[in-house]
């Protein structure tokens, strides 16, 4: 037996598409907080990481410059100190497992190599092989740095392509949707209230009451007042 009456199923689609809409919002605010902030994260995570790693590779060249000047020495650390600051802010950026292995590795690599440079003859070209794999590592990791970042902005685009499809269907098919079934739901309680007006009329024909009154008086306030017989329905 199905105990939902009309005036219930009127009411629960006009709830549902402000529930639906309630937590539609809370989606898009979220949404619109998380594309705010995304530059700023971007910002303090992946390009400060990005930014290291070109720290460092502007450092190495330096160093590689550096050995046929004459105070060579001097060059070589000053770059080694920065070279040592870049490798610090990357830690403190990273991201993914390879990453962090890739500047250990660097970090590991570098120090006995820059404590090579420093004493080494100029024409020495010994220590060629070992820069330029070193050179070749931080290329690895400006590549891991640059795949971050094109993966967050995969993230945030599948992400917008999410709140797009939320927003229309929260936005636009819903409320019509409710709105259709509501117009369905009262053009059956329209046709039923005018049988009912119908009846009502045949009915106080035949006899008089106070329940029949009543009942006139409700249909009245539902807008289905009695007919006025001088024009033809």
């Amino acid at each position: 037996m199905n105990n939902l009456t009309i005036v219930t199923k009127l009411r629960f689609m006009a709830a549902l598409a402000p529930a639906i809409l309630l937590l539609a919002a809370a989606l898009i605010v979220g949404a619109f907080h998380f594309f705010g902030a995304l530059p700023g994260e971007l910002h303090e995570n992946e390009y400060a990481a990005a930014r290291a790693a070109q720290g460092m590779e502007t450092a190495l060249y330096k160093m590689d410059w550096g050995r046929t000047q004459p105070d060579a020495s001097q060059i070589v650390m000053d770059q080694q100190r920065g070279f040592i600051s870049e490798i610090e802010i990357a830690r403190n950026h990273i991201g993914s497992r390879d990453q962090a292995e890739l500047i250990e590795k660097i970090a590991n690599d570098a120090r006995p190599l820059f404590d090579a440079l420093r004493t080494a003859s100029p024409s020495d070209d010994s220590l060629e092989p070992k820069l330029r794999d070193l050179q070749g590592n931080v290329a690895d990791l400006m590549s891991l740095d640059d795949a971050a970042l094109l993966a967050v902005a995969s993230t945030a685009e599948s992400q917008s392509r999410t709140m797009i499809a939320i927003t229309i269907v929260a936005l636009v098919a819903v409320p019509w949707i409710c709105f259709a079934v509501i117009v369905s739901l009262s053009s059956n309680l329209y046709r039923e209230l005018k049988e009912i007006r119908r009846h009502a009329e045949a009915l106080s024909e035949r006899e008089s009451s106070d329940h029949i009154k009543a009942l006139d008086e409700s249909l009245t306030k539902l807008g289905f007042p009695k007919p006025n017989p001088m024009l033809a329905e």
